[in-house]
């Protein structure tokens, strides 16, 4: 049912403030639609838009594009929300094994940085009376490459310190009865990393519970 044009000098033909409401819970519906709030709101927008398009057509109000958008808005979001619950069921398992193997390959290169760090140290050591080097500086040049030193010492984790290794001071020589059991060389690795690289004095490279670990 349309309506006649307000005569000239009448006051102007106000908004529906259903429509309106419509629009903004049909926005805030499709936004947050994975919420529990965003079906709530999806569901009133869809509720509102029913009322506001019968307000609109039963009186003079403005505001029925409003009404008809937050409406079909409405609609749309609380039928996408099973389609998103599936696509996000299917691809947990996925994401979780994706995950799984960045651990697994951050860690083997945690492993292989620190045990070609030991072996350096080993050498390093064999010429310079048993001692190992005060500073990885030491390394460079003799003993590593400069620009292969600081690939060995830099994080292989997201976030990962640029020097994420540290020589623990240790007397040397170790006795074989305990060189399993003494760290030469420690990864510092970022909160998120569960494991951190160790290198024992008798050459076994292994891994560690990150004491700084922060994750779930």
């Amino acid at each position: 049912m349309s309506h006649p044009a307000p005569a000239s000098g009448t006051a102007p033909v106000e908004w529906s403030k259903k429509a309106l409401a419509a629009a903004v819970f049909g926005l805030l519906g499709f936004v947050t639609v994975w919420l529990v709030f965003g079906l709530l709101a999806a569901a009133l927008a869809a509720i509102l838009g029913h009322l506001a398009r019968h307000e609109t057509s039963t009186q003079p109000l403005r505001g029925r594009g409003f009404a008809t958008f937050g409406l079909w808005l409405g609609y749309f979001s609380m039928l996408s929300f099973p389609v998103l619950a599936l696509i996000a069921a299917a691809a947990f398992p996925a994401w979780g094994t994706w995950r799984a193997g960045q651990d697994s390959a951050q860690r083997a290169a945690s492993l292989d940085h620190a045990s070609r760090l030991f072996v350096a140290c080993e050498d390093y050591a064999r010429a310079n009376r048993d001692r190992y080097p005060s500073d990885w500086n030491d390394l460079a040049g003799r003993y590593l490459p400069a620009v292969e030193l600081d690939e060995l010492l830099r994080s292989p984790h997201p976030g990962g310190a640029r020097v994420a290794f540290e020589i623990v001071p240790h007397d040397r020589p170790v006795l074989p009865a305990i060189s399993d059991s003494i760290i030469v060389i420690q990864e510092i690795a970022p909160p998120l990393a569960r494991e951190i690289a160790v290198v024992y004095a008798n050459g076994q490279a292994a891994t560690l519970h990150n004491p700084a670990y922060d994750g779930p």
